[in-house]
């Protein structure tokens, strides 16, 4: 069973790590420690076929706690190295849909190479914008619009309500809308 999780499972968890924390490294040791506490409570599972599901919500989880950390940081030193937030926000704005930017995360889109390099620029001033956002809020946004789970799913992994997630979804989309508008 470890072997299956190693395979699939840990490639998507990575995608999902890597979208949360947006740093190769913190994506990679997120998998990992997900994989070593899988290790460690596998033999436990009664429901092999869950074990997938099970193996990404570690991962979501490790990936919340590195993100509360990385809050804490911020607060505490008043910065974190990572993405510039700086960017341009380009065309999206505070009319901005959900499914625009559903759109964007999975990087449908422009024929000609300036409107996608325009789109390009959009995705990378919003994905830097979601570093502002609650690691909940940030977490919910990711899982639902940039890997298409179900609110039901992203309940599951995060480990809350549906109602819960409905809720993070709504203010994180209104709080992102108003952080591309202020930096427009």
């Amino acid at each position: 069973m470890l072997g299956e999780l190693a395979a699939a499972p840990a490639r998507k968890g990575y995608g999902i790590a890597y979208d949360l924390l947006g740093n190769r490294a913190e994506a990679e040791e997120a998998v990992q420690e997900a994989l070593a506490r899988a290790c460690e409570s596998i033999a436990d599972r009664r429901d092999p076929a869950a074990a997938p599901a099970w193996f990404l919500r570690i991962v979501t989880t490790m990936c919340l706690r590195t993100l509360r950390r990385r809050r804490l940081r911020r607060r505490l030193f008043g910065w974190w190295p990572g993405k510039d937030n700086e960017g341009d926000a380009g065309s999206v704005t505070a009319d901005t849909g959900t499914d625009d930017i559903a759109e964007r995360m999975h990087g449908a889109g422009a024929a000609a190479p300036s409107e996608a390099l325009a789109d390009h620029e959009a995705l990378d001033a919003m994905l830097g914008r979601l570093d502002q956002l609650s690691p909940q809020q940030r977490t919910a946004l990711v899982l639902r619009y940039g890997h298409d789970l179900p609110v039901a799913q992203v309940a599951e992994l995060i480990g809350v309500e549906v109602a819960t997630v409905k809720t993070h979804l709504v203010r994180g989309l209104a709080r992102l809308r108003d952080l591309m508008e202020e930096h427009r």
